[in-house]
């Protein structure tokens, strides 16, 4: 059982983490370094594959499967924080 919640954290846990930072990495990109929109797009898709492979790595690192679960969820809330401030700005 612990290997089945740490795949799903992983493949799912994952896959919540690339969406939410490829959201929160458009607006740093565009406002911080002055990117097109369109270019923001680009690195911030490409950048989440380095977020969900870092994920897919950490899930399987944590000492227990709760932890893991709950660092995923604090760093997609945060991801999402920043989108939301980043769409109101």
């Amino acid at each position: 059982m612990n290997i089945t919640f740490r795949s799903l954290a992983a493949i799912l846990g994952g896959y919540a983490l690339a969406v939410a930072s490829s959201f929160a990495l458009v607006p740093i990109f565009m406002y911080v370094f002055g990117c097109f929109k369109a270019d923001a797009v680009y690195l911030g898709t490409i950048f989440s594959y380095v977020f969900y492979f870092s994920c897919v790595i950490f899930s399987f690192n944590r000492a227990s499967v709760l932890l893991v679960w709950r660092d995923i969820t604090l760093i997609c809330l945060v991801f999402y924080l920043i989108h939301y401030i980043g769409t109101i700005l």
